[in-house]
């Protein structure tokens, strides 16, 4: 039977097309190699713990199955020749291959089964260094040693090296003590069943899922395109893996911006099937799922997951879990180093994370009809809510995320940006904290003040749009824009939000983190009540006074007739300023220093609920230093900076 690949098969065109790839990679399928080079032999003998590999059940749905050596230990592998590799493998109860490797020595069984029946192929991954080798090929003998040991020789009829940019690095070493034990077994799941909540918890936090899948030719094609299994992985941040609410079965894979090739998807397209494997690295249990699978691009990924182009669903036909299997563990003590090219966690449709906090915000579309300079790379941006009757609830102190992709358009394909690396899967949705305060049941219109990242794409945009204004310095006040800028609400988010009437307050704020207090203050002069300190720490006092200012200057009377007490305690530990005239109503301290330790006791913080907003360096040595002043943990919120 054939081994050769001559071109890609009608699977991989088929993906390749619908993602605009086909032209780029016509000829690419060359680069699939009939033997392993030296150094891949090398990589696979010298420098592995483990081995994921696909394998074929009887039914022929593929299987992703993970082989170690006895105890662990590198060198379980050997390779006699460029087409060959001999493994010495320890399997338990419950991994895949083990009824794959025991059908092989049913000589009955080897005689009457497909070819497909034992095709194979393995993933060499070095998590340290993020090296990755493929191969693809058949078992072609076993032999027994013990219970649990087998000797296996795989032929390798294709390799091929791999990207490495989404994995996430890892320190492993053995783990001799490992005990399997089969917890979950249902290689046919029921109609209707769902998987158990452990197990969606386990798929959900994973950042790391070994994808296994299958290419079954029809006997015409076999001679160009031969049968073959594949094996990939695909990582991501913790959480990046969903399973949809609605059946509780079907798991949903973001496909990120890779090398173009798409075998795995290509496989998918083709057999309609997919393996996922997910291993914990710290407790060695490993869940296996094979089910029915689906390529969705475009439209149809949308659909499924807001804002990604591209996603594999696995509806789960069959899984097992075995707990504390894998023989080979991340080492104690030792960090994940996750992947700078990993875009942020993506929800589905059908979760409540993906609207924010609520459905409320589909359809509803902002305009960009001004802005306030306050510096060359700090403004204030307004935006009508439009999209229908009812705006937007905004709580002060929450976040509006945006999507600018329609405004700034998608990202041109680019394998590797090592200077830029989130560039590659920029989805163009940005959040902010809302500045303006909103305390009525809706919100036509919001305000973010933001400052421009150096290099940013969305900031970046929006701050080319005003270079004369931002020239003009501040002072000129709210300057209507007249330019085609709209942006998709994805959502409003975040628990960061304003205490109750009667509150004594504390805001902490580092430099631009003082936005959220922006609307906080607003608010508090709406509300006719309020006690505060602001504690605001920055190395441009002069411009967070002008924002303090226009936060209260609008309500400068209330401040003075109601009930408002406001107090600023403005650190400046380097560059000089802070002496800007501010409205009346609220009073200034003026500090040449870094936040003192013996500040927290001096302001009473015990007495008053703490909100924190700035970097984390900052943010963190404030609640060391709230602490010690006895602030309990219970009364302290804290908030990254948007």
């Amino acid at each position: 039977m054939a081994t050769v690949r001559h071109g890609w098969h009608p699977g991989e065109v088929a993906v390749q097309q619908k993602l605009g790839y086909a032209d780029a990679v016509r000829q690419a399928w060359s680069i699939v190699e009939t033997a392993m080079r030296e150094q891949h032999r090398v990589f696979h003998t010298g420098n592995l713990p483990f081995i994921p590999m696909t394998t074929v059940d009887d039914s022929g749905r593929p299987w992703a199955s993970l082989v170690a050596g006895p105890g662990g230990e590198i060198g379980f592998v050997g390779s006699p020749d460029a087409n060959l590799l001999t493994v010495t493998a320890q399997l338990w109860d419950g991994d895949p291959l083990l009824d794959t490797v025991r059908a092989w020595l049913d000589a009955k069984g080897r005689q009457t089964a497909p070819h497909e029946r034992f095709l194979t192929a393995g993933l060499g991954i070095e998590f340290p260094t993020r090296r990755r080798n493929k191969f693809a090929g058949a078992i072609r003998g076993v032999t027994r040693r013990t219970d649990v040991e087998y000797e296996l020789a795989l032929e390798v009829t294709e390799a091929l090296g791999n990207c490495p940019k989404y994995i996430n690095t890892r320190t492993l070493v053995p783990h001799r003590d490992a005990h399997p034990a089969v917890v979950y077994r249902q290689p046919l799941m029921d109609p209707g069943a769902r998987l158990p909540d452990e197990l969606v918890r386990f798929i959900t936090s994973a950042d790391t899922v070994f994808v296994g899948t299958v290419y079954r030719a029809t006997a015409a094609a076999a001679a160009w395109h031969p049968s073959h299994a594949g094996i990939n992985a695909r990582s991501g941040l913790p959480g990046f893996i969903r399973v949809s609410p609605t059946d509780g079965r079907s798991v949903v894979v973001p496909e990120y911006s890779g090398n173009r090739l798409m075998s795995s998807l290509g496989n998918i397209e083709a057999s309609r099937l997919a393996a996922l494997t997910i291993v914990s690295f710290t407790a060695g249990d490993v869940l296996y799922l094979s089910g029915d699978a689906e390529v969705l691009v475009g439209p149809g990924a949308r659909d499924v997951m807001p804002r990604q182009g591209c996603v594999v669903c696995v509806k789960t036909t069959g899984y097992v879990f075995v707990r504390d299997a894998l023989p080979v563990r991340q080492k104690p003590g030792t960090a994940v180093g996750r992947s700078p090219y990993s875009p942020r966690v993506k929800y589905l449709y059908n979760e409540p994370e993906a609207g924010g906090s609520g459905t409320w915000a589909e359809g509803r579309r902002v305009r960009l009809v001004g802005a306030v300079p306050w510096a060359r790379d700090i403004a204030t941006f307004r935006f009508r809510v439009e999209g229908g009757a009812r705006g937007l609830q905004i709580r002060p102190g929450q976040a509006v995320v945006l999507d600018f992709m329609d405004f700034i358009g998608p990202p041109g394909y680019a394998h590797m940006a090592n200077q830029a690396p989130g560039s590659i899967n920029d989805d163009r949705v940005r959040t902010w904290t809302v500045s303006s305060a909103h305390t009525d049941d809706v919100a036509a219109w919001l305000e973010l003040t933001m400052r421009e990242v150096k290099g940013g794409i969305v900031t970046g945009a929006l701050f080319r749009l005003l270079p004369e204004l931002a020239a003009a310095g501040p002072g000129v006040g709210f300057v209507p824009l007249q330019v085609p800028v709209v942006a998709d609400v994805v959502g409003v988010t975040g628990d960061f939000c304003l205490a109750p009437p009667g509150t004594k307050m504390l805001f902490v704020a580092g430099g631009i983190g003082v936005t959220p207090f922006l609307a906080m203050l607003k608010a508090l002069t709406q509300r006719g009540e309020g006690d505060v300190v602001l504690a605001l720490a920055t190395r441009e006092p002069d411009v967070m006074l002008g924002l303090l200012n226009e936060s209260l200057t609008a309500a400068q009377t209330g401040l003075t007739a109601c009930r408002v007490k406001v107090h600023l305690d403005l650190f400046i530990s380097q560059g000089r300023g802070g002496t800007q005239p501010r409205p009346a109503g609220y009073t200034v301290t003026v500090h040449r220093c870094r936040i003192p330790f013996e500040y927290w006791t001096a302001v009473e913080a015990q007495d008053r609920q703490v909100f924190i907003c700035g970097p984390d360096d900052f943010a963190n040595a404030a609640e060391h230093g709230l602490a010690a002043a006895g602030v309990a943990s219970s009364k302290i919120a804290r908030e990254g900076f948007y």
